[in-house]
């Protein structure tokens, strides 16, 4: 889906923590970055959740603008060009719709929540305020909050079209352990290692021009049929 996205200047970090099944990169591409670390750039030891990972993480970034990007949600092929102008227009740190996908086994609908995946944010922001690094799930609540208090980042945005799925309709040996599912357990980030028991056996490659249409399909529909859809931004934004 990075490669699907209409938006051409930008970058994406891939940070593998899985040190002993390291990522290679299948194809050339300049703008991808493949990072195998397990330890925390700053205390040497092994990352004890996951705002430690995000912190190193955006080390490798270049960029003005952060998103994070969850492997196993949906992103429309506009979602960053919406969201970069969308920061230009409203002249504040943050953007983010009102309103995402959540996807379920049986049905896809629009839902208000976080869902900071869905945000863009001023990268200079985003390393001035840093993540959280108390609790696995929390760790965009320090930045989301505050830009928010601040009111610089409006929850209420109706400026949009959906371009951003939480995806929870993956078969369960697809979809893998879920961290927002066990927010408040101390032991999340733990849990989720212990869980995570799949890997990349060869080379990252893109999906096929038919597997991405295939995967994208239903998410079209759904936009296509709601009656509360700015048109105005549907006509700018939509595309197959």
């Amino acid at each position: 889906m990075y490669q699907a996205q209409t938006y051409q200047d930008k970058e994406l970090i891939i940070f593998n923590t899985d040190t002993e099944h390291p990522f290679t990169l299948g194809i050339y591409d300049d703008s991808i970055i493949v990072v195998n670390n397990a330890k925390s750039y700053d205390t040497g030891e092994d990352y004890k959740n996951r705002g430690e990972i995000l912190t190193d993480a955006i080390t490798h970034a270049t960029g003005a603008y952060f998103m994070l990007a969850d492997d196993d949600d949906i992103y429309m092929k506009w979602h960053i060009q919406q969201a970069v102008d969308g920061i230009v227009d409203n002249g504040q740190d943050a953007w983010k719709p009102h309103k995402s996908m959540f996807a379920s086994r049986h049905k896809i609908e629009l839902c208000q929540n976080t869902m900071e995946a869905s945000v863009i944010v001023k990268m200079d922001r985003i390393r001035e305020i840093g993540f959280r690094t108390d609790l696995t799930g929390y760790e965009g609540l320090s930045w989301y909050c505050k830009l928010r208090d601040e009111g610089q980042l409006n929850e209420y945005n109706e400026n949009y079209i959906p371009s951003y799925c939480f995806n929870w309709s993956d078969d369960w040996h697809i979809s893998g352990h879920k961290q927002s599912g066990d927010i408040d357990n101390p032991s999340n980030f733990d849990n989720h290692k212990e869980a995570s028991v799949d890997y990349a056996k060869e080379p990252l490659t893109p999906i096929g021009l038919f597997e991405l249409n295939t995967l994208y399909s239903p998410y079209f529909k759904f936009i296509a049929s709601l009656d509360e859809l700015n048109m105005v931004y549907f006509k700018k934004y939509f595309t197959i």
